[in-house]
């Protein structure tokens, strides 16, 4: 068995979609090695030597090669299945016999379209309706981007596969900041609602703790740091290194995460993951992921969002959703997900 995948953010996203990426590539060359090929638009200095990798011979326009013409490389790679991991196939791809696989993360593209340029809505809506319509088996990360996708596609559901991202327990530290912290991970777009954050942070008077937000930049980091500046308890940072944002992460009091919608969740489990615990969006797919570990507010009320602030700053509540976070993370064991995927790449190959 040869299985494709589409490298890209594997190789050019250090978050989000690129720890997905890495997550199951990685763990299923552990698994089946020889059988993984990645597909990228240009050589890479620092790989995994375990893992091939397949380029354009002709590197110039990259994106028509990953959209159109890597049909060709798969033929000649003898790829029996191949993967695109983020929302879209190659155009084309069914018409060669080749079993196809796609993950679709979120429909954020049709839920806010006020946040896209025309063009790229466009783009994206092309891909995502020959991606759902094309595609042998189609893997949701949670039920409401399933939900999402029969909604705004009519797509068939006996083809889609909901398989949670998996996570490995981390290492736990002892050490604790010379000032207490509040951590949230998050990119700064309009989407992740970090301005709703700072308003309920900056209605807590509490000297005894700050707030750091950290990841990277978007359409609301001017803003956002304007507003920072206005509260000397608030710290900003940005584009970490993964070594940096583990050690935010295991001496962190607690972590937050207000976003108003998410195909999953990442930094929730990743919270969970450091044992600590987490307040999040009462919306979307968060309770989907954070169960009864997690404290809930409503991410468009300020209020409750201060809330759930105050509440996590006493201990012994802290100390109850950290006493449950032990069996959720359980049902995100990545041993019994990778295990979900080869199930499903093998069920694939009885039909080829």
């Amino acid at each position: 068995m040869r299985i494709g995948f589409d490298g890209k953010r594997y190789f050019n996203n250090l978050t989000g979609l690129g720890n997905y990426s890495r997550w199951l590539i990685n763990n299923l060359n552990d698994q089946i090695p020889q059988s993984i090929v990645l597909f990228h638009t240009k050589k890479q200095n620092e790989y995994n030597d375990d893992i091939s990798v397949i380029t354009p011979e002709i590197p110039l326009l990259k994106s028509i090669w990953r959209s159109w013409l890597i049909v060709r490389n798969l033929k000649k790679e003898k790829i029996n299945i191949y993967h695109g991991l983020s929302n879209e196939l190659p155009f084309g791809i069914h018409k060669t016999g080749i079993k196809t696989v796609v993950t679709i993360h979120d429909l954020i593209n049709k839920r806010y379209p006020e946040n896209y340029a025309p063009i790229d809505r466009w783009i994206y809506d092309i891909k995502l309706r020959y991606a759902q319509k094309h595609a042998d088996i189609i893997i949701t990360v949670s039920e409401q981007t399933k939900k999402d996708i029969i909604h705004y596609y009519k797509t068939d559901e006996s083809k889609i596969r909901v398989i949670p991202i998996g996570i490995s327990k981390k290492k736990a530290s002892s050490k604790k900041s010379d000032k207490p912290y509040i951590l949230c991970v998050s990119s700064f777009t309009k989407r992740k609602n970090i301005r709703t954050l700072l308003e309920a942070f900056e209605s807590i008077k509490s000297k005894k703790i700050n707030l750091k937000v950290v990841g990277s930049h978007g359409n609301t980091s001017k803003e956002i740091i304007r507003l920072a500046k206005k509260d000397q308890r608030v710290e900003l940072q940005f584009n970490l290194s993964n070594k940096k944002l583990n050690e935010l992460y295991r001496n962190c009091e607690f972590c937050i995460y207000p976003s108003l919608f998410e195909g999953f969740g990442i930094p929730i489990l990743e919270a969970f993951s450091f044992g600590k615990s987490i307040a999040t969006s009462n919306i979307s797919s968060m309770p989907e992921v954070g169960k009864n570990a997690a404290m809930y507010f409503d991410p468009k009320d300020h209020l409750s969002v201060r809330q759930a602030i105050l509440q996590l700053m006493n201990q012994d509540i802290r100390e109850k959703f950290e006493k449950k976070i032990p069996k959720t993370l359980q049902l995100f064991d990545s041993d019994k997900l990778i295990d979900t995927y080869k199930s499903t790449y093998n069920e694939l190959m009885t039909t080829i």
